[in-house]
C-alpha cells in the first residue's frame, strides 16, 4: 500500500520536477489534443486536472484551446508542487477566477455531482491505493456527456530496475512499487458502468550515461515511493547499479529504462429510457 504522507513529501521536494518530465510532456500533449477533439463545438468547459503537479496541463491547454473557453481546476496532494503551480498560473496574467488550485487527495475528490466536462489525470493514478473509490468519485463529478482521460504507468515499467536488483535465482531483491495491470484497471472501469472509448499502450525509453543518473532522475520526479525504504539504503544498492550498468546499455552505450503507459479515454454509459 502506498504511504500517502510519503508521496506528499517526495513530490513536494521534487524541486527540478519540470526539467525531467519527458514522458509526462508526451502524454499531456496527447491529453490536450483529445480535449480539443472532444470540444469541436467550442463550448465552455470546466476541466479538472487530478495530480496537476506544477500545472503543466494548464499551460498546454491554454495554448491549444481558446483561452476564454475553459475554467481549470488543479488538484494535487503535494503542497510544494502547488506553490509552483500558482507561480506558473500567475505569470500568465489570466483572471484569477479562471483557474483554481486545490490541495487534496485524488481518492477523496471534494466536488459536487455533474461538475466537470473533462476530468483528466496525467501520470498519477498508479499511485492510488483504491482505484474503485477514485472511479466512483470521478463518475459522480463528471457530467453525463463528459469524458475522462487517464494516462498512467502500468506493469512492465522500470522492469530493468527490478531485474538488476534481484539477489537470488528466486527473484528476491529490493522491493519496488507494483504498477497496475492494464487488464485489471479496464475491468474496474467497466464495472462502474463506464465506457472505454479509446485505449492505447505507449512504451517510452529513457536514457542516461549511467544507472545512477537514471535513478537520480526517477527521484527528481518524486517517485522515491517506487522503492521500499526498508531496503533502499542497503549494500544491495551498489551491486544493483553495477548489474544495471552491465546489462542494460543500448547501441550508443547509454543506460536505459522503460516506461509503459496506458492512455484511456472514458465516457459514461447513458442508458436509454
Amino acid at each position: 500500500m502506498i504511504d500517502k504522507n510519503k508521496v506528499k513529501k517526495n513530490f513536494s521536494s521534487a524541486e527540478e520536477y519540470d526539467n525531467h518530465t519527458s514522458y509526462h510532456n508526451l502524454t499531456m500533449a496527447m491529453i490536450s489534443e483529445s480535449v480539443k477533439e472532444f470540444n469541436k463545438n467550442g463550448k465552455f468547459l470546466k476541466i479538472l486536472d487530478i495530480g496537476c503537479g506544477t500545472a503543466q496541463g494548464y499551460d498546454i491547454l491554454k495554448t491549444n484551446l481558446n483561452q476564454d473557453g475553459f475554467k481549470y481546476f488543479g488538484l494535487d496532494i503535494a503542497k510544494g508542487l502547488l506553490v509552483k503551480a500558482k507561480e506558473r498560473i500567475n505569470k500568465t496574467g489570466r483572471e484569477s477566477n479562471d483557474a483554481y488550485l486545490i490541495n487534496g487527495d485524488a481518492e477523496l475528490l471534494p466536488f459536487k455531482p455533474d461538475r466537470f466536462d473533462v476530468i483528466f489525470s496525467n501520470i498519477t493514478i498508479h499511485w492510488l491505493n483504491d482505484i474503485d473509490i477514485f472511479l466512483s468519485r470521478c463518475k459522480t463529478s463528471l457530467k453525463n456527456d463528459g469524458i475522462m482521460i487517464f494516462a498512467f504507468l502500468i506493469s512492465g515499467t522500470l522492469q530493468e530496475l527490478k531485474e538488476s536488483f534481484k539477489y537470488d535465482e528466486n527473484g528476491n531483491g529490493l522491493k519496488f512499487h507494483e504498477f497496475p495491470e492494464i487488464g485489471s484497471y479496464k475491468e474496474r472501469i467497466e464495472a462502474f458502468g463506464l465506457k472505454i472509448e479509446h485505449c492505447d499502450i505507449i512504451e517510452y525509453t529513457e536514457t542516461a550515461e549511467s544507472s545512477l543518473h537514471l535513478l537520480k532522475r526517477i527521484n527528481l520526479l518524486g517517485a522515491k515511493n517506487t522503492f521500499d525504504n526498508n531496503n533502499y539504503k542497503t549494500g544491495l544498492l551498489r551491486k544493483g547499479l553495477k548489474n544495471y550498468d552491465k546489462n542494460y546499455r543500448n547501441e550508443d552505450d547509454m543506460v536505459y529504462c522503460t516506461y509503459k503507459i496506458a492512455y484511456l479515454i472514458i465516457s459514461k454509459k447513458i442508458k436509454s429510457l
